[in-house]
């Protein structure tokens, strides 16, 4: 039996991407609401030492919903992850929603065989092919061969956009040679309530690499449909050898449909206890509602929200919106001060 080892990262990997986050299909209180989050990043690897692998990553993102409210901000910073148990070591990549250990979204072992399971972020996914044909959204429709995963799963989401039932397909794709990210399709159903009024909507995430430092293998067009094509919202970069790779509906009186306006302004971006790799994106607050925004030491702005009088901030390590007497996260067991 041929045993495959796998790819070791090298000093210099790196691949950049462009991520579309939409949520859609509204119904209910939901009807005609939509949003969208437009990410632009990287990651790179500085160093390695043995296992242990040191990285910086950045990324740029631009939120907007269909009611006029707009944020747009960066992050960068670096961190430590293991080659051998593809979990975080030293800090995350800015990631929100995840519990621990907290498994990379980026990399895996590229020689596990097909029918083999293995984690990114929380989400257990299958290999369920290795010369899977993936288009990439090229201006000449090429397509390159991918390691194709799959995971499903159920979560509950209590946020600010309401209480819902939510469940999801993700189906990712690596590069065989190196087992780094070619690009992901991320697809959430949501049903339940929005300040006690019956909603669902769909939650999609698609990731492409634009540029990497690992040359993608060309495929031909599947014939089997053994093949897929990652969202083309934007183009990517045509050297293929350089790839790394609303309001509530409306009969009422004018007070009630300004209150559901103003309820949809505070809708964000979040996943709570979601695999989510994607900026923590608030749209902008109203004046009266109290705010504040520091920066912590290059990470994610730390934010103070009033909710229902208890003072609750987010921990500068999983996201999570914890009281602010709290002295460690009781999530992730993170120090707050």
């Amino acid at each position: 039996m041929h045993v495959v080892s796998a790819y070791a990262p090298q000093k210099g990997d790196y691949f950049n991407y462009s991520e579309t986050i939409s949520v859609n299909n509204g119904q209910g209180s939901y009807n005609g609401y939509t949003d969208q989050n437009q990410i632009t990043g990287m990651e790179q690897m500085n160093s390695v030492s043995g296992s242990d692998v040191s990285a910086f990553y950045n990324y740029t993102y631009q939120y907007s919903n269909n009611q006029g409210s707009s944020n747009s901000s960066s992050s960068s910073g670096n961190y430590t992850w293991s080659s051998s148990s593809f979990t975080y070591i030293d800090g995350t990549d800015n990631q929100v929603g995840y519990s621990k250990p907290t498994y990379v979204w980026f990399a895996i072992n590229s020689s596990l065989p097909v029918g083999s399971t293995f984690y990114i972020l929380n989400t257990q996914l299958t290999v369920m092919s290795k010369n899977y044909s993936l288009q990439l959204p090229t201006e000449n429709n090429k397509y390159v061969q991918t390691i194709q995963a799959l995971g499903t799963g159920e979560h509950q989401r209590n946020d600010d956009y309401g209480v819902f039932n939510a469940s999801y397909t993700w189906n990712a794709y690596f590069d065989p040679s190196t087992g780094y990210i070619v690009g992901y399709n991320y697809l959430e159903h949501d049903n339940g309530q929005y300040q006690g009024q019956a909603a669902s909507f769909t939650y999609t995430d698609n990731l492409y690499v634009t540029s990497t430092s690992y040359a993608l293998t060309l495929a031909s067009a599947p014939s089997n449909g053994n093949g897929s094509t990652v969202s083309n919202t934007m183009n990517i970069s045509p050297d293929l050898t350089a790839l790394s790779p609303y309001l509530v509906v409306g009969v009422g009186v004018l007070l009630i449909i300004a209150l559901a306006i103003y309820a949809a302004t505070r809708r964000r971006g979040k996943k709570d206890s979601l695999p989510k790799h994607s900026p923590y994106v608030p749209p902008p607050t109203p004046s009266s509602t109290p705010w504040e925004s520091k920066i912590d030491l290059g990470s994610r702005p730390s934010e103070q929200v009033v909710i229902r009088d208890v003072v609750k901030v987010n921990c500068k390590y999983c996201g999570t919106l914890i009281p602010s007497t709290a002295e460690t996260c009781p999530y992730c067991g993170g120090n707050r001060r």
